[in-house]
């Protein structure tokens, strides 16, 4: 759902404050977020940057507290996040076979 689909007013403005990308500084409208779940005050939206295309996701809460978020550049998809949210938690057995393939390849990233 985006910002025209009928989004609050406390929404709107969680979404005015998130109106700059934090990587090339350039200024957007809300209308680049993407609203992707919503549950009792709390919503996740991606935003792709119309300049740059690099992408936030972030997690705004509205309460009566007043609003908050939180948020990290990311490379996902909006449809990419809504998949792997799906997915569920990898298992205890994953990660510990995940770790014995890179130790026994001895992967390194860095």
């Amino acid at each position: 759902m985006t910002q025209s689909q009928g989004q609050s007013k406390p929404i709107q403005e969680g979404l005015q404050l998130m109106n700059q990308c934090p990587l090339c500084k350039q200024q957007h409208t809300p209308e680049a977020a993407n609203i992707l779940l919503e549950k009792n005050g709390t919503h996740l939206v991606h935003i792709t940057c119309p300049f740059c295309h690099n992408a936030i996701l972030a997690v705004i809460v509205v309460s009566p507290m007043g609003l908050s978020s939180v948020g990290m550049i990311t490379d996902l998809q909006p449809a990419d996040v809504l998949r792997l949210r799906a997915s569920g938690a990898i298992s205890e057995t994953e990660l510990l076979n995940f770790h014995t393939l890179l130790k026994n390849k001895q992967i390194k990233f860095f």
